[in-house]
């Protein structure tokens, strides 16, 4: 197990130490085309969620729990308010994508956002979005794009459109292994239930519609219930996710409630989420 790197004061660094992952202090004096064997791989992440520090943990947890040693750079879109998070936390934590462009990282992920029941194009920071996906492409890096920044990637790179469900798919649906052999989907067992919270979705058509003109995409995991759920894109290196395998354990009751308090964007009914909670625990719609 290699060790992940983190801003000290980030709030997901105690809290991985706590779990017995090994968290390490960032070294900003290290240079970003450090080639020395013991460098660590660069990701960097860009993180549209409005709630930063769970995804941080989510994500941070993950690859801290991976053989590689990493070191982290959150990024954020020159445009992006951010009105959830705290005086100065993105100041302090984050950097501005104009503030990146001239480094180099050997990965990227991009994080969902509660945009989507907006058109891309009308989405304040689209046209910065699409330069920062040119940006990963120009660095041949690979690419894990999440949720709704699966969505956008894919349209940025394939044109794969999405679309607006009748209601939130939201709950733990099973998925079927379409690719057995594929590196990312191996340990899968058939039937996989994968946490799914979003408005929208890919249809099946349009995915193999894009796989016709560009044989390099693969659909790997595909629901009956709620369609495509993670494609992969053999030429590019990029990983697309509309779901949600990064989730806590508790992270779709937080949801849940959430909706109940406030609603969502739409103003739809709020239902439970589907096959999530154990029959003795399910709480009335």
């Amino acid at each position: 197990m290699g060790p992940i790197a983190l801003h000290p004061e980030l709030p997901c660094f105690d809290l991985l130490r706590k779990e017995g992952v090994w968290v390490v202090p960032a070294d900003p004096s290290r240079k970003s085309d450090d080639a020395s064997g013991l460098a660590p791989l660069r990701v960097c992440i860009m993180n549209l969620m409005p709630l930063k520090e769970g995804t941080e943990l989510q994500l941070c947890r993950m690859m801290g729990r991976s053989n590689a040693a990493v070191e982290v750079t959150w990024c954020i879109p020159d445009n992006y308010s951010g009105k959830n998070s705290t005086p100065g936390y993105l100041d302090k934590f984050y950097k501005r994508f104009s503030q990146i462009k001239g480094e180099r990282f050997d990965g990227f992920i991009v994080t969902g956002a509660p945009i989507e029941h907006l058109p891309f194009e009308q989405v304040q920071y689209w046209p910065e979005l699409q330069e920062f996906f040119d940006f990963v492409r120009a660095q041949d890096a690979g690419l894990l794009s999440l949720c709704w920044g699966a969505m956008a990637s894919i349209y940025h790179f394939h044109g794969i459109p999405k679309h607006i469900t009748p209601r939130k798919e939201f709950g733990v649906f099973k998925h079927q292994v379409l690719k057995e052999a594929h590196t990312l989907t191996q340990a899968l067992p058939q039937d996989v239930g994968i946490p799914t919270s979003r408005h929208t979705t890919w249809k099946l058509a349009d995915v193999e519609a894009a796989v016709k003109k560009a044989p390099q995409l693969q659909l790997i995991l595909n629901s009956s219930i709620v369609g495509p759920c993670l494609i992969w894109d053999d030429e590019l290196g990029h990983a697309h996710m509309i779901n949600h395998f990064e989730y806590d354990a508790d992270t779709l009751d937080s949801e849940y409630r959430r909706d109940k308090l406030k609603g969502t964007p739409t103003g739809e009914p709020i239902h439970v989420p589907h096959e999530y909670y154990p029959r003795e625990f399910q709480p009335k719609p």
